[in-house]
């Protein structure tokens, strides 16, 4: 279940990476010096290579107007997706 959260989370993040530079008009490597990394690691969350850390996601979220919109709809997928493990779970221990 955790992996599948965390899947979900990397997606949003990336895709928040993405959308903020592109709204900031900002090259791959101005995005990684504003979020004090390597342009390297930077290229890796676009493309979904490796996860934000919590310092990247924290810098990301502090470039929106309200993160807590952010916060709420990831939260909201994430309960969404836990459910529906659940529940697929539960469907297949009824088959055995």
């Amino acid at each position: 279940m955790r992996q599948f959260m965390e899947g979900l989370l990397k997606e949003e993040l990336r895709i928040l990476a993405l959308n903020t530079r592109e709204q900031l008009n900002l090259t791959q490597s101005k995005m990684a010096e504003k979020l004090v990394m390597c342009d390297h690691s930077y290229s890796d969350i676009e493309i979904g290579q490796n996860m934000c850390g919590t310092l990247t996601a924290f810098l990301l979220l502090s470039t929106l107007e309200d993160p807590n919109a952010f916060i709420t709809k990831t939260k909201e997928k994430l309960e969404k997706l836990s459910q529906e493990k659940m529940k697929s779970e539960e469907g297949g221990m009824q088959l055995k």
